[in-house]
């Protein structure tokens, strides 16, 4: 295994499902030569009730909704988590789902939203001015797959929005970074969703929406996706870094 310099603890990244990869962030962690390990809830591993030997968390996507914490526990203990790492300025990366968590966690209110967003629909820059934002083209095409959305949490600063969403993306404190949209995605990445049953019958649910339609942006819009994910993911590990050296959060600022 590469030797670790940002940190010696590894990272957590828990997953829902197991399509739903760290995908382009992996070729951040691995220039920054970072560990992760996972927790893969859908295979029944169990959730940390504490930080001990973390030095980062990623929370990625799935199917189910922050309100459907009783038909799955393991999303309590989620919270739970990413309460404790953003009071201790551990950084928090959350992915659509994850986003959702991060906004569930930190107080705010997380439902259904008008419609499905699935597919390429481009993302506005709200605030060019943050650090991790700066210098991205705006607007940028992105790929969605979700249903619900997000109120923002007190302290949080809106980074992103589309045009059916307002709250695509936000900020809390100096580590906490939450994407509603997909950045991570590869071209392999989504075909592979396309080719999983569920989200095969989740599309044909969904008036208008078509599977090849999905894979022709995809071949037009990932690459230039996957250039701004790599800028976006390595200005985060590279934050994350500096952020760690402040202590824990006592009072949020934008």
């Amino acid at each position: 295994m590469a030797k670790i310099r940002m940190a010696e603890n590894p990272w957590l990244v828990i997953r829902h499902v197991e399509h739903e990869d760290i995908g382009t962030l992996r070729a951040a962690f691995d220039r920054a030569a970072v560990e992760c390990r996972y927790a893969d809830v859908f295979r029944g591993d169990a959730v940390p009730e504490n930080l001990s030997g973390l030095a980062g968390l990623v929370v990625m996507g799935g199917p189910m909704g922050v309100y459907e914490s009783d038909r799955y526990p393991f999303l309590t203990a989620e919270m739970n988590l990413i309460h404790k790492a953003a009071h201790a300025s551990l950084p928090v990366l959350g992915i659509c789902l994850g986003s959702q968590l991060i906004a569930g966690a930190l107080g705010a209110r997380v439902y259904p939203g008008p419609r499905k967003e699935i597919g390429w629909y481009p993302v506005e820059v709200v605030a060019p001015e943050d650090d991790l934002a700066q210098g991205l083209p705006s607007p940028f095409m992105a790929f969605h797959w979700h249903g619900d959305t997000f109120d923002l949490p007190v302290g949080a600063v809106p980074l992103f929005r589309s045009q059916l969403y307002e709250n695509q993306g936000f900020r809390w404190g100096r580590s906490v970074y939450a994407l509603q949209f997909h950045l991570e995605v590869s071209a392999n990445m989504v075909e592979s969703w396309l080719a999983d049953k569920g989200c095969g019958a989740e599309i044909a649910a969904v008036p208008g929406l078509d599977p090849q339609t999905i894979r022709q942006r995809t071949q037009q819009y990932a690459p230039e996706l996957e250039r701004i994910s790599d800028r976006f993911f390595t200005r985060f590990l590279s934050q994350s870094r500096s952020a760690a050296a402040f202590g824990p959060v006592s009072n949020v600022e934008p």
